[in-house]
């Protein structure tokens, strides 16, 4: 883990923003004088707020209906805040003694106490904390801009239309309504005979949702040695997965599955191992795009076919210089954060592996977020291929403890300035 940075005695004083709302609520004139002073879910000074709202109601009787309601909105969507986040909270499936009830106030998950070494000393003032996380830093792009990332199909268009020296991943047809539509052909097939198609051409393919993350909906579609045909490894048939696609409730994707490079694929050969890369702007200069940090996402025999965070898969830091891998950590089941040196399935190399082509795989991502400047911030994951860096998607949620797991972003000048300007901190 990363030595913690000193910090001034007011850093953990921070300014809020108002009350946990999504991008299209900033400007609600019902919020107008809501006080930005909040870390969690509990501002200090109720005593002094509620004197100063008897004394208002002493002047201005008339006003108590306006004012309540007001307050009652408030309240209602604060309540609606702290649900959603122990909701969160309780997804983690752990006994009472790993909680960490007193954290909660101050707005981080019981997991990301263990995540971030909070009891071990590190200043919690430098974290992102998860109600930031999850309720605040949805406002990060313009709410009417973040369909184009949210939609893998819209970013698809958008992607191979920047003309990037780069590799795109082939969108080979998108299911609806019980067939499929082949790209770049037009008209549709029924599900059967596109699926045995592109498997009898690409060998592997990937198929999900327009809309999702942390690989829900995900499945890996590929011929085996034997010329069957697996499901996320397992044994399957063209009929089984074309019920599958056919019964989920969205639109869904196929992708070809890009073969990665051979050092990439030793770090774990059973799924593509992805870099996560963090772009925003450096408001403290000419607001040009940097690369906060990128981490290097490995799979699991808990993660299975994918290598997402959530499910298991390991997180070792980049280093922005060289390319070197740190130690991985992988999210804990209890109180301790174990580090891996080497893969804790495989025994493969992790600390110290190189990532192929990182300066190409960097000023590549530069590029693109300066050519999509006004989407601000992006968390990239790119695939890194033999011939170079491939772009498989963009996303507004960034994976901010896949991130922080490896030390706190608010230490970076750049990242705090630009988080307290967007109202996250």
């Amino acid at each position: 883990m990363p030595e913690q940075p000193s910090t001034p005695d007011d850093a953990g004083q921070h300014p809020d923003s108002a009350t946990y709302l999504d991008a299209e609520q900033q400007d609600d004139p019902d919020l107008a004088e809501v006080p930005r002073r909040s870390v969690g879910f509990v501002r200090p000074g109720f005593a002094k707020r509620a004197a100063g709202r008897l004394v208002e109601n002493v002047k201005d009787p008339r006003g108590i209906p306006e004012r309540a309601a007001k307050t009652y909105r408030y309240r209602r969507r604060q309540f609606g805040a702290a649900r959603r986040f122990l909701r969160k909270e309780f997804r983690w499936e752990t006994d009472w003694g790993n909680r960490k009830p007193d954290w909660w106030r101050r707005g981080f998950l019981s997991r990301s106490v263990t995540l971030y070494g909070l009891e071990q000393g590190n200043n919690p003032a430098l974290y992102i904390n998860d109600v930031q996380r999850y309720f605040r830093t949805k406002r990060m792009v313009n709410p009417h801009l973040q369909e184009v990332l949210d939609n893998k199909f819209s970013f698809f268009l958008l992607v191979r239309s920047l003309g990037l020296d780069s590799d795109v991943v082939d969108l080979l047809g998108l299911h609806t309504r019980g067939h499929v539509h082949p790209f770049p052909e037009s008209g549709r097939v029924p599900t059967e005979e596109f699926l045995a198609q592109a498997l009898a051409e690409r060998g592997h393919i990937f198929v999900k949702p327009l809309h999702g993350a942390e690989a829900n909906g995900v499945r890996s579609l590929k011929v085996d040695d034997d010329g069957g045909y697996r499901m996320d490894g397992r044994a399957s048939t063209i009929e089984e997965m074309a019920a599958w696609v056919r019964d989920f409730p969205r639109p869904m994707l196929f992708e070809a599955a890009i073969v990665q490079h051979p050092d990439q694929t030793a770090l774990n050969p059973h799924s593509t191992n992805t870099l996560r890369l963090l772009t925003m702007p450096d408001i403290t200069g000419d607001h040009s795009p940097f690369i906060l940090r990128a981490s290097q996402r490995i799979g699991s025999q808990r993660s299975g076919h994918v290598d997402n965070w959530t499910r298991g898969g390991l997180s070792a830091n980049v280093n922005l210089e060289t390319g070197k891998l740190s130690a991985a950590a992988q999210l804990p089941e209890s109180n301790e954060l174990e580090w891996f040196s080497t893969h804790p399935d495989s025994g493969a190399p992790i600390e110290g592996h190189q990532v192929p082509h990182w300066e190409q795989t960097k000023a590549l991502v530069l590029e693109a977020a300066h050519r999509l400047s006004f989407m601000e911030y992006i968390g990239w994951d790119v695939v890194i291929a033999e011939s170079g860096p491939v772009i498989l998607e963009a996303n507004i949620n960034s994976g901010m403890n896949v991130l922080q797991v490896h030390g706190p972003l608010l230490a970076d000048p750049r990242a705090a300035a630009y988080y307290r300007s967007r109202g996250v901190v």
